[in-house]
C-alpha cells in the first residue's frame, strides 16, 4: 500500500452529518503567525457546551461531529489529568489518536512499513466485526445500541492487539466510553496525539478558514491531550524542485531558488521523507526499542554513547521566546555542539497548559522544529523565573506557580525529549510526579542559585542537593550560583573532585559558575556546559558578558594546555587530488580545534609506522590500497570493519586517562581525544558505508520503505561495493544481488557475506541476508525477486591504466520498480556518468539519483567524530567538498555545482 495514494477527499459537506442541514463553508483565510500574547481559553467542557447551545453557531457545532464521526461534542472524561510512567516494551502497540487532517493514518503507515508492526485502522476494524461500515450501523440501530457496540468494538482492539500494533484511532474513539479506554491503555502503552499547523489541516479539510480551524483546536486540544500519554507534532514540508524541503514554521536557511541542475523535475516521492525520520525516531525513542535506535545512530558515533558520559561536551540553550519571536536558523545554532537545550521561558496566564492548548501547540511545534534540524539530544528545561510581559526590567524576574511549572513539565514529557530538567527548589512530591513519568527522558536535576549558599562551593549545602536529586533518581544534577571571585571558579573544581571522590559511583556532575567572572569555570566544565550562539548575544559594549560560546569552550582547552593539538592523515598509494585535507581542516577551524589533517603518500604499508611514531598522531584515513593490508597491524577493530573485511579510519590506543573499566574498549577508544602521548595500539574502522547508508536514506522515498521483500543491486566488487552491500544489510535489506563483468570477483563477494552470521532484520532473527550473482546484462531480473529500489554502483567512470571508461547502464529490464527507487554512484570523476544521466531522465518514475560528491562528506561527518569526539559541522563540510571539486575531464558542470551550494543543508536524510 503506497502512502502516497489516497482515495479521493470529500468535501465537508459531502461527509456523512447527523442533522439534516448541511454546515455552511468557508473559504481559505490567511495563515497568520503565532500571536504574541497567549489568551486564557475557558474550559474545553464549557466551551463546547456552549457552542452546541448556540443557534448562531451551528457551523462548528456540526463540523464539530463531523470531525468525530458521533452525535454531539466529545466531552472529556472526568478523571483528572492522565499520568503514566510511559515504561513501554519495545514491541508494545502504538496507539495514533488525533483529529481529521492531522495525518495519523500515514503515519500509521510508515510505521508499519517501515517497523513490521501490524496495521490497524480502527474504522475497517469496525467493518469487519460488525459486518458494516459505522454510517449503515448507526442507521440501522438506535443511538444508544451505535454506542454500546462502538464501545465494544474499540475495547476489543485495544485487547487483542497488545503487541506488535501501530493503531490508528477514527473518530468514534473520543466518545466517553473511548476516552476512558484510552487512558486506561495508556497506563502500559504508547497513545500519541497526534497535531499539525492549521493552516495543514485546513488545506486538507478544504473548509473551514483558519480562524475556524484554531478555534477548533483550541478546544478539541485539552479532550485529547487527557486521552493520550506522548504527543507529535506533524510538522508539514513545502516542496521545491530538485527535491528539498522546508519545515513550514521553521526557517530556511538557503535563499534564492531551490533549483539543482541533477533533477529537473519535481520529487513527491521525498514529500514525507524527513517526517518518516522524525517519527520513526521518535517511536524508537519512547518505546525504549534499544536496537532500532543503535541502527539509526550508526551512521553517528557518538550518539552511540551517551552524552553525558562523554568529556569537554557542550549545551546549547536557547529560549523558546527567541525561536517563536525571531527568524533562527536552528542548524546553524547546533553548529559543534553536543546538544541542543529548549528553555522555556514563557507561561500560561491561566497557569493550566492543558486548558491552554494554543500555548501547548506553539511549544510542540518549536520542538518539532527543533527536531527536524538538529542530530544531537534535545534538553528541555523550564524556566523557575521569568520576565513578566511588559516589564521595563529584565531582571525583574517573577517565579512561576508550581500548578504552571508541573503543567510546563508535564507538557515537555510528552514531547519525548532525550534530557529534561527539574527544578530543585520545587517540592519533592512535585519533583516525583515528574520524575515517575519520564519512560526513556533522562531527568537532570537542576539548582540555580542566585546568590552563593552558606559556605559556598566548599560548604555542606550543595553536597546536600546534590544527594536530594540522587534520592529522587535523577539521572544527571546541575548546580550553579554566581561567581563574586575569580577563587569561586578554583572552588567549583573542588567540589567537583569530592563528587569524583566518593565511594560510591556518583550522578554525572555539571556545576559551573554564571556572570562575567564565572565563564572560566564553564570552559573547564566537562559535561554539557552551558553555551550560547554569536546570534544570540547582541553586541552591547556598555555590560559584561556572561556568556560563552561553543568555539570559546574549545579554544580555552588547548590555550590552557588542558588538550593538545593533534596531526591527522591521508593515507594511502595515491591521495595527491583527495578533497579530505580542505573538508577537514575547514572543520577545524571553525570548531576552535587546533589540529591539522595533512597527506601522507607512500608507496609501502611500512610507512605507517612514520605515522605510529607522531605522539601528536591522532588519526589517519586510509586509501587504497592499504584498507586490507592494515588490518594484520590492528589491535582491535570495530563490528562494521570487521564485516566488510576492510578498514578506512585508523583511531590511535593510548589510554592515557585511564579508560572507565565499566565502558567497552571501543567506547573508551571514543573518550580517548586530544592527547598526546605513546601509541600503544591501532583500532580500525569502516566509514565509506557510513557515507552510502546515508546517502541512501535520504533517496529512498518512505514508499520505499525497506521491507522483507525489498531487494538491493551492487554494481562491482571492489572494497566500496563491500561497502555498499553491509550498507543495505544495516537498513534491513534481505535480497542483494551482484554484478560485476568478472564473474569470480562478484561470487567471492557474495560468498564473504553469505559466509558471515550477519542479521539484518533484529525483529526476524532467523532470516538472514542473502546475497546473490548476476551473470549478464541481457538477463531477465530473476523472476523470484522484486525489482530491486536501491542500487549502489562502485565501478569508476574515468579511464584506469589506459583502459577506457565504462559506459554503464543499468539493463531497463532490472528498472521496472512501480515507485522508483534510489541510485547511488559512488563516482565523481566525472560528475555527470552516464548512470546518473539514465537515472535522472528516470525522476519522473520516482528515481533519486545521488553521486559521489554526497557520499564523501557524508562519511567525513562519522570520521571526524571519531577523530575528534566533536560533532561535525555537516553543512559546512559538504560546502567546502563542492568548493574544491574540479573536474580535469570535459564534463565539469560548475552550474551544477553552484545550484547545489545553493541547496545545502547539514541534514542526514
Amino acid at each position: 500500500m503506497s502512502i502516497l495514494v489516497r482515495p479521493p477527499k470529500r468535501k465537508l459537506h459531502e461527509a456523512e452529518v447527523d442533522r439534516d442541514e448541511e454546515p455552511r463553508k468557508y473559504g481559505s483565510g490567511a495563515i497568520t503567525s503565532w500571536p504574541s500574547a497567549v489568551r486564557s481559553q475557558p474550559s474545553s467542557r464549557r466551551a463546547s457546551e456552549q457552542v452546541e447551545s448556540n443557534g448562531d453557531s451551528h457551523t462548528l457545532a456540526a463540523s464539530w461531529r463531523e470531525l468525530h464521526s458521533n452525535r454531539g461534542s466529545p466531552v472529556p472524561f472526568d478523571n483528572g489529568p492522565l499520568q503514566t510512567s510511559r515504561n513501554f516494551t519495545p514491541q508494545s502497540s502504538v496507539v495514533l489518536i488525533g483529529i481529521r487532517g492531522t495525518g495519523k493514518s500515514s503515519l500509521a503507515v510508515i510505521l508499519a512499513a517501515t517497523s513490521g508492526r501490524r496495521l490497524i485502522d480502527s474504522d475497517r476494524y469496525f467493518h469487519q466485526v460488525t459486518g458494516c461500515s459505522r454510517a449503515a450501523f448507526k442507521k440501522d440501530n438506535d443511538h444508544d445500541v451505535y454506542r454500546r457496540k462502538e464501545a465494544l468494538v474499540f475495547e476489543s482492539m485495544l485487547t487483542d492487539n497488545k503487541e506488535g500494533c501501530v493503531i490508528a484511532c477514527g473518530a468514534g474513539s473520543m466518545e466517553r466510553s473511548g476516552q476512558r479506554l484510552l487512558r486506561e491503555y495508556a497506563q502500559t502503552h504508547p497513545v500519541i496525539q497526534v497535531i499539525r499547523e492549521p493552516d495543514s489541516i485546513q488545506s486538507y479539510l478544504k473548509a473551514w478558514d483558519i480562524q475556524k480551524v484554531r478555534h477548533f483546536l483550541e478546544l478539541s486540544g485539552p479532550i485529547y491531550r487527557s486521552c493520550s500519554n506522548l504527543e507529535y507534532f506533524n510538522l508539514s514540508e513545502t516542496t521545491h524542485r530538485g527535491g528539498e524541503y522546508t519545515p513550514k514554521g521553521g526557517h530556511d536557511p538557503s535563499p534564492g531558488p531551490k533549483l539543482d541542475q541533477r533533477a529537473q523535475t519535481p520529487t513527491p516521492f521525498l514529500t514525507l521523507k524527513r517526517v518518516q525520520r522524525d517519527f520513526l525516531s521518535f517511536v524508537a525513542f519512547v518505546t525504549g526499542d534499544r536496537k532500532e535506535m543503535s541502527r539509526q545512530h550508526a551512521s553517528f558515533p557518538l550518539s552511540l554513547l551517551p552524552v553525558e558520559t562523554r568529556r569537554n561536551t557542550s549545551a546549547l540553550s536557547v529560549p523558546f521566546s527567541a525561536l517563536c519571536d525571531r527568524e533562527l536558523d536552528i542548524e546553524e545554532l547546533e553548529f559543534t555542539v553536543d546538544a541542543f537545550e529548549i528553555a522555556i521561558d514563557v507561561t500560561s496566564p491561566s497557569d493550566q497548559l492543558g486548558a491552554d492548548s494554543n500555548l501547548a501547540d506553539r511549544i510542540s511545534q518549536v520542538v518539532a522544529t527543533i527536531r527536524r534540524n538538529i542530530i544531537v539530544p534535545l534538553m528541555y528545561h523550564v524556566e523557575s523565573y521569568i520576565t513578566p510581559r511588559g516589564s521595563l526590567s529584565p531582571d525583574q524576574k517573577t517565579r512561576i506557580s508550581d500548578e504552571a511549572y508541573l503543567n510546563l513539565v508535564q507538557h515537555g514529557l510528552r514531547l519525548g525529549p532525550s534530557l529534561l530538567s527539574v527544578d530543585l527548589a520545587r517540592d519533592d512530591s512535585l519533583l516525583s510526579q515528574v520524575i515517575s513519568c519520564r519512560g526513556t527522558t533522562k531527568i537532570i536535576g537542576h539548582f540555580e542559585a542566585f546568590h552563593p549558599l552558606s559556605g559556598g562551593w566548599d560548604g555542606p549545602e550543595y553536597m546536600k542537593v546534590y544527594e536530594r536529586a540522587k534520592r529522587l533518581g535523577c539521572n544527571v544534577v546541575r548546580i550553579c550560583q554566581p561567581a563574586e571571585t575569580i577563587e569561586d571558579n578554583l572552588a567549583v573544581q573542588r567540589f567537583r573532585h569530592r563528587i569524583e571522590s566518593l565511594p560510591v559511583a556518583g550522578l554525572p556532575l555539571i556545576a559551573y559558575n554564571t556572570g562575567h567572572l564565572g565563564r572560566m569555570s564553564r570552559c573547564f566544565n566537562p559535561i554539557l556546559t552551558p553555551v550560547t550562539h554569536p546570534s544570540l548575544t547582541p553586541e552591547n559594549p556598555t555590560q559584561l558578558c556572561p556568556t560563552i560560546t561553543a568555539r570559546d569552550t574549545q579554544q580555552a582547552l588547548y590555550s590552557s594546555f588542558a588538550l593538545d593539538p593533534m596531526q591527522f592523515f591521508l593515507f594511502g598509494a595515491n591521495v595527491n587530488y583527495s578533497m579530505s585535507p580542505a573538508m577537514h581542516n575547514t572543520a577545524f577551524k571553525a570548531c576552535g580545534l587546533p589540529h591539522r589533517y595533512t597527506i601522507f603518500q607512500c608507496s609501502t604499508l611500512r610507512g605507517l609506522n612514520e605515522l605510529v611514531e607522531n605522539p601528536y598522531f591522532g588519526g589517519s584515513s586510509v586509501s587504497l590500497p592499504y584498507k586490507t593490508e592494515v588490518i594484520p597491524l590492528l589491535h582491535s577493530m570495530s563490528p562494521h570493519a570487521r564485516a566488510i573485511g576492510a578498514v578506512n579510519t585508523l583511531i590511535p590506543i593510548r589510554n592515557n586517562d585511564g579508560a572507565d573499566p565499566r565502558l567497552s574498549q571501543e567506547s573508551s577508544i571514543h573518550l580517548e581525544k586530544t592527547r598526546a602521548g605513546p601509541v600503544k595500539g591501532l583500532h580500525g574502522d569502516n566509514t565509506d558505508w557510513i557515507g552510502i547508508c546515508n546517502c541512501i536514506r535520504r533517496g529512498l522515498s518512505p514508499a520505499n520503505a525497506v521491507r522483507p521483500s525489498t531487494t538491493g543491486l551492487v554494481i562491482g566488487s571492489g572494497g566500496m561495493a563491500r561497502a555498499a552491500i553491509y550498507s543495505m544489510i544495516h537498513l534491513g535489506v534481505q535480497n542483494i544481488f551482484v554484478y560485476n563483468r568478472t564473474i569470480a570477483n562478484a561470487e567471492r563477494l557474495a560468498h564473504h557475506y553469505n559466509r558471515q552470521d550477519l542479521v539484518s532484520n533484529e525483529r526476524s532473527p532467523d532470516r538472514r541476508p542473502r546475497v546473490s550473482t548476476l551473470n549478464s546484462l541481457n538477463d531477465p531480473w530473476p523472476a523470484d525477486y522484486k525489482p530491486p529500489t536501491i542500487i549502489v554502483s562502485g565501478i569508476p567512470a574515468h579511464s584506469i591504466g589506459g583502459e577506457p571508461a565504462p559506459n554503464f547502464n543499468v539493463p531497463s529490464q532490472w528498472l521496472e520498480s512501480p515507485t522508483g527507487g534510489v541510485v547511488v554512484d559512488l563516482a565523481y570523476k566525472p560528475l555527470n556518468t552516464p548512470l546518473m544521466k539514465q537515472m535522472r531522465a528516470l525522476s519522473h518514475r520516482g528515481w533519486v539519483a545521488l553521486d559521489g560528491l554526497d557520499v564523501l562528506p557524508e562519511q567525513g561527518f562519522a570520521q571526524f567524530e571519531l577523530f575528534t569526539g566533536r560533532r561535525a559541522p555537516r553543512r559546512l563540510m559538504r560546502t567546502i567538498v563542492l568548493q574544491e571539486y574540479e573536474d580535469d575531464e570535459v564534463h565539469d558542470d560548475r552550474n551544477a555545482i553552484q545550484s547545489r551550494l545553493q541547496n545545502l543543508d547539514g541534514q542526514p536524510t
